[in-house]
């Protein structure tokens, strides 16, 4: 898959996963299962630049007998992102379905 198109949907993928409050490491896990290919190294930088503009915000949680976890969750605006994000996806999908690709 072209890396510039798969950056696109692992930024779709990661704000809807995000729709639920998630650590760094279940978001991977979960993102691994559909893009095995892609590094843990990838999925951490898109986190760190979600997290810089403003699209999400982290908070620290201790679990008992673990290791305190750093939280990733949407803010507003990463959840007005996503929805701009979806509403390009369903063009994209209509003009596909127009040529007769779908």
């Amino acid at each position: 898959m072209d890396s510039q198109l798969k950056r696109g949907i692992l930024n779709i993928c990661i704000l809807q996963l995000l729709k639920e409050d998630r650590y760094g490491y279940d978001l991977i896990k979960i993102m691994q299962k559909f893009f095995p290919d892609t590094e843990e190294s990838t999925l951490y930088a898109i986190l760190r630049r979600l997290n810089q503009e403003g699209v999400t915000e982290v908070y620290y949680s201790d679990i008992s007998n673990g290791p305190t976890r750093k939280y990733y969750k949407l803010t507003v605006e990463g959840e007005k992102k996503l929805n701009d994000y979806m509403l390009e996806w369903k063009n994209i999908e209509n003009i596909f379905r127009e040529m007769g690709l779908l």
